[in-house]
């Protein structure tokens, strides 16, 4: 089993059935009250009302008693213990799809993570993959893992830049051999582009607007698209109508964080794979990558072409599970950049 866990989408791929659950990273759950002191009771968290795409489609319409959240935030995750029943809940649903195999109660789960985090990180994100009931965790960067899943040779000495474009974070990888030559990290997606959207709204048009809508604008590609939401001056309904134009002004500034990345990771690279890097050019991976303009940008600023791949979202997860299905590769990635822990 593979999984990618990103802030906004989990996906999860089984060996010989392919990628079974995309599904947002969301919980709706029952609040609980906030207690303080020494005398606080220590209770878990509260019960869960929707996972998934129900609880995200709860956002921002929720009743007063419940509240929707994300076990993640800019990729890492915050929230252990809802984070391990969230996980636990998808893998779940992985079994209960009919397959003429036996199912597989202890699985071997190679799992994406990003480059750089932390020790503390890594020991999360293998807790929760062992408490869903996995007999061995092996990770992997995502970096590695979205170059194998666009059919990188991971035998040549070949470079290649990965930006992985997620919902909280973005990552830019040189990968070259199975492993990550250079790899940094901003707290900069798909998210903070939502919520430069309805910013901008919020001043040009007095209008306040949800965060489903401002990322139905920003994957929207037409010319004039209708925005409804509440005046901020009468309180009441209103509908507007935003340019694609508007929506590229909006979304200017995560954009050029996302080419500043880009260009000082290339600053960086070896100059033995700067040859590789100008033959093979940028590649946009993951579900925020389509953000208007920002291919265009990144390549009119490092004069490199930049490429968004088909199926961008699912990059990684399909590299891991090519893993799963390649053990002289899983062997191969073990040994220079994978991570390796096993059920006690």
């Amino acid at each position: 089993m593979a999984i990618d866990m990103g802030t906004s989408n989990t996906r999860i791929y089984v060996k010989d059935k392919g990628v079974v659950v995309v599904e947002p990273t969301m919980v709706a759950r029952i609040k609980r009250k906030q207690w303080v002191g020494l005398g606080a009771p220590q209770k878990k968290q509260g019960a869960v009302v929707a996972w998934g795409t129900k609880a995200k489609e709860m956002l921002n319409r929720e009743p007063q008693q419940v509240e929707v959240v994300s076990p993640l935030k800019n990729g890492i995750i915050f929230d252990l213990e809802m984070a391990q029943r969230l996980i636990a809940n998808y893998i779940k649903m992985v079994y209960e799809i009919p397959t003429k195999y036996p199912k597989i109660i202890k699985p071997l789960m190679v799992v994406g993570l990003p480059t750089n985090i932390s020790k503390v990180q890594k020991r999360a994100i293998r807790t929760i993959m062992l408490e869903a009931g996995a007999v061995e965790v092996i990770l992997v960067d995502q970096g590695v893992a979205a170059a194998i899943g666009l059919g990188v040779s991971m035998e040549k000495r070949a470079g290649m830049v990965i930006v992985d474009v997620g919902g909280g974070k973005t990552e830019v990888s040189v990968v070259s051999m199975g492993g990550v030559v250079i790899g940094r990290m901003i707290n900069c997606g798909g998210i903070e582009a939502d919520n430069s959207i309805i910013n901008y709204i919020r001043m040009k048009y007095g209008l306040l607007i949800g965060q489903n809508t401002a990322e139905r604008l920003k994957i929207e590609m037409g010319d004039k698209m209708l925005v409804r939401g509440r005046d901020l001056e009468k309180g009441l309904p209103k509908s507007i109508k935003v340019s694609k134009n508007e929506i590229i002004e909006a979304e200017a500034s995560v954009v050029n964080k996302i080419s500043r990345l880009v260009k000082e990771v290339l600053d960086e690279t070896p100059p033995e794979l700067m040859e590789d890097v100008l033959k093979r050019g940028v590649a946009l991976v993951g579900g925020a990558c389509r953000m208007k303009n920002l291919a265009e940008i990144i390549s009119r600023e490092t004069n490199i072409g930049v490429n968004v791949v088909d199926d961008a979202e699912l990059a990684v997860v399909m590299g891991l599970g090519e893993l799963l299905n390649n053990p002289k590769l899983l062997e191969k990635v073990k040994m220079i950049s994978g991570y390796v822990h096993r059920a006690r």
